[in-house]
């Protein structure tokens, strides 16, 4: 299940990257240039590095090379805390003037680091050749413990881009940008997913803790579907509104 779904995240990021990327460099230039362009691109960039990692063929070939076993795990858990914030970035570059603009990003990375901060030390004293950094592994403390701080900031940045993509969803649609807002409109329904998913995976290891957990076979199902369709759903989301922008100035350039 895992090789599937993550291996199709891989190739739609990686289009989405290539799309965004040049996108960005042709935008380079202008006067009006915005972090956000700049910031959905390394975003889109990141999750398909994060979701490769997370091909189960993949990461035993990077844990092979390395010699650390979860290192391929860790890798896909940082692109995770990395691709959220950059989205943050995006979408507060967009719903937010120039006067607290700064402020809002400098507390935005401010959360991301501190999440590694707590991330990192938890996964060096927890990992080892019998332990992986997933729900099977529920009865290891320091598992669990690394796993809810991991999800609760996927839940809360995705809860916070969901509520930004849906308000500039309907400006969008006010003024009349049709692919902006359906772009957009898709991405917010991805990050309710992508909110759906820390919230498979936490309620799972909650319960557990509390000695009564749903069935593991049905959460290794659950979970990996939902970030899949989170991931696929905000690339596609943010391309079209990306690409969908920029077919409507052609338009307008044309009937003019």
């Amino acid at each position: 299940m895992d090789g599937i779904v993550f291996g199709l995240c891989a190739l739609i990021g990686l289009v989405g990257t290539v799309l965004s990327a040049r996108e960005a460099w042709r935008q380079r230039d202008r006067s009006d240039y915005r972090v956000a362009r700049f910031t959905r691109a390394v975003a889109i960039g990141i999750c398909t590095v994060g979701v490769t990692l997370a091909v189960p063929a993949v990461e035993d070939v990077i844990e092979s090379a390395t010699g650390v076993n979860n290192a391929a795990k860790l890798g896909a858990h940082i692109c995770a805390v990395v691709w959220c914030g950059s989205l943050q970035l995006m979408l507060v570059d967009w719903s937010y003037n120039r006067e607290v603009l700064k402020a809002s990003l400098y507390a935005r990375v401010a959360f991301a680091a501190c999440v590694l901060a707590a991330m990192l030390p938890l996964f060096v004293g927890t990992t080892d050749e019998t332990v992986e950094f997933t729900t099977e592994f529920a009865t290891v403390p320091g598992v669990t413990v690394y796993l809810m701080v991991y999800l609760a900031y996927v839940a809360i940045t995705c809860g916070e881009i969901a509520f930004l993509c849906t308000g500039m969803t309907l400006v969008a649609r006010r003024a009349g940008h049709v692919w902006t807002a359906r772009g957009l409109a898709l991405s917010s329904i991805s990050a309710l997913l992508g909110v759906a998913y820390a919230a498979s995976k936490g309620s799972y290891l909650v319960t557990h803790y509390l000695g009564h957990p749903w069935p593991l076979r049905y959460e290794e199902i659950i979970s990996p579907l939902l970030a899949g369709l989170a991931v696929i759903s905000l690339i596609t989301g943010l391309t079209m509104a990306m690409v969908g922008r920029r077919l409507a100035s052609r338009v307008a350039v044309s009937a003019t």
